[in-house]
């Protein structure tokens, strides 16, 4: 086999808050989605626990939430980030996994079907994984992590709208403004770019990924629950979780038939009672309406973001993420932005994104072995235009300092919505002689603006790290010292510091982040879990 066929064996993973797919460019250079076992393209992010070494990955594991919620994880996706969630000395998942641990078990599901049903020239290991935009330095990392502790080699972590806009932007040779609207199960992502014969340009960001599909699913839920209580005289609560997702998996059902009808047809049974009802499409806009104006808020600052970078275009507004196709979406974002709202692949455009930028990814690797002569073959080039991406940072980052009035601020050393890779650096001094210590702390945040926040006060910002440096030279007071930030293509964030000449030692120990030794026990621990 040719060596160039070896790039072909790079995959796409959409690793999603409800629904996980992967996808792989096949010999006719079309990315296509993989299969599963069940003979499905999508596979539900939910994971049930028969024992601590055995789980069950899928559709079936989510049938098991109305009858063992307590062993069954879904959503876990929207976890990433959450402290407590990581702590697994306390944490409420089964068996104390932490969510990179049970996000490898979705991944182990997707590689191992795709595996035994596909004809790869060899087993999958090489991808590209997305995640949401909005995503921080440290649910990047713990993405990068799942897939790590899957037995991936990640070639990079690309947010979800971009890989959208890749699968789009290959169908396309006009020049145009996209804004991307990814409203998915658990999260929500709206973006800005320009796409213009394969080169995609991120011009800007927002979001967040505690809004998605499942929010409207919980009103209706809710609107469910109440009228079970009021038919049989009962007081029941969503802390009862047999009851609560018996009524979420539901209300996800009616949700999808309101997409196709105007009324739903619903008949709730648990514990010998029943309730008979119906739902309209109106009803149900109503009660979701408060959602979708958060999207549309969302939508408006993104637009605001590009107009102060100068970008003022009509944008083709493109519609991603299953939760994308309630009629209420596209009906009001005509309303608001009077556009023509268009749906692209909204439940397979992001695997198949991320696949062509892995082949891309791969394509270069191979090209810069054959350069330094670690590769004797020449490697094929690829077919019509290449994925050519510069994204942005969606956060801003900063250190700490204090102002003249003593109060504890952090100075913003990159914002938001740069262009990446993008690197910056802050210089502060030595407060006396011989100082031995210095304290830098790490600090994120969603402000954008280098115009009017420069400087923030500290509790508008969330910190990544607290780190102590030792200084081994002896230096006078006032020496400068330089701290750089530089956040990567996959909007990672490193921190590098030195003091005169000297270099100090500092890697960003995030909490949450596992060190080598935590990745190696949780490999360890994965690898022996069976997935079915």
């Amino acid at each position: 086999m040719a060596e160039m066929d070896k790039t072909r064996a790079v995959y796409g993973i959409d690793l999603g808050t409800t629904y996980s797919c992967i996808s792989q460019v096949d010999k006719f250079d079309q990315a296509i989605v993989l299969t599963n076992f069940e003979g499905e393209q999508v596979t539900p992010s939910a994971v049930y626990f028969e024992s601590k070494e055995k789980t069950i990955v899928g559709s079936e594991a989510k049938g098991m939430l109305a009858t063992e919620p307590r062993n069954t994880v879904v959503f876990v996706k929207r976890s990433m980030g959450v402290d407590e969630d990581f702590d697994k000395s306390s944490n409420k998942f089964p068996y104390h996994y932490d969510p990179t641990e049970i996000s490898a078990l979705i991944l182990k599901k997707l590689v191992q079907d795709a595996n035994d049903l596909g004809d790869n020239p060899e087993p999958v290991k090489d991808v590209v994984i997305t995640c949401p935009a909005y995503f921080g330095t440290k649910e990047r990392m713990q993405t990068k992590q799942a897939g790590e502790i899957a037995g991936l080699n990640v070639l990079a972590i690309i947010n979800e709208p971009t890989a959208a806009a890749i699968s789009y932007g290959m169908k396309t040779t006009e020049k145009k403004t996209v804004l991307v609207y990814d409203l998915g199960g658990g999260t929500f992502d709206v973006t800005i770019i320009n796409v213009n014969n394969g080169a995609i340009k991120v011009i800007a960001t927002g979001g967040d990924h505690h809004l998605g599909g499942v929010d409207w699913d919980t009103e209706l839920a809710n609107f469910m629950l109440d009228n079970f209580n009021e038919q049989n005289g009962t007081s029941y609560t969503m802390d009862n979780e047999e009851l609560k997702y018996t009524l979420l998996l539901e209300a996800e059902t009616k949700k999808k038939q309101l997409s196709a009808k105007e009324v739903a047809k619903c008949n709730i049974q648990y514990d010998g009672k029943s309730a008979r009802f119906e739902v309209s499409r109106e009803l149900f806009d109503q009660l979701t309406a408060a959602h979708l104006d958060a999207t549309i808020d969302a939508t408006r600052k993104v637009i605001e973001i590009a107009k102060e970078k100068g970008y003022n275009d009509e944008y083709e507004f493109l519609l991603v993420g299953g939760s994308s196709r309630m009629p209420q979406v596209k009906k009001r974002l005509d309303q608001e932005f009077g556009c023509d709202a268009k749906f692209n692949d909204p439940d397979q455009c992001v695997a198949k994104g991320a696949a062509i930028y892995a082949m891309n990814e791969a394509y270069s690797q191979a090209v810069e072995e054959y350069n330094s002569g670690d590769r004797d073959e020449k490697p094929q080039a690829l077919k019509g235009p290449r994925a050519r991406v510069v994204n942005v940072t969606s956060k801003t980052y900063g250190t700490d300092f204090t102002d003249g009035d003593g109060r504890p601020m952090v100075k913003n050393i990159i914002f938001a919505n740069s262009s990446l890779p993008t690197k910056n650096e802050e210089t502060f001094s030595t407060m006396y002689d011989n100082q031995k210590n210095i304290s830098i702390k790490v600090y994120e945040s969603d402000f954008t603006s280098p115009e009017t926040d420069v400087e923030v006060e500290e509790r508008f910002c969330t910190m990544l790290e607290d780190r102590s440096l030792t200084v081994t030279q002896n230096w006078p007071k006032g020496t400068n010292i330089s701290v750089q930030f530089e956040v990567n293509n996959e909007g990672i964030l490193s921190v590098h510091a030195s003091i005169g000449q000297e270099d100090l030692d500092f890697s960003l120990t995030i909490k949450g982040v596992k060190s080598d030794d935590e990745l190696d026990a949780s490999k360890a621990a994965i690898s022996k879990t069976t997935v079915s």
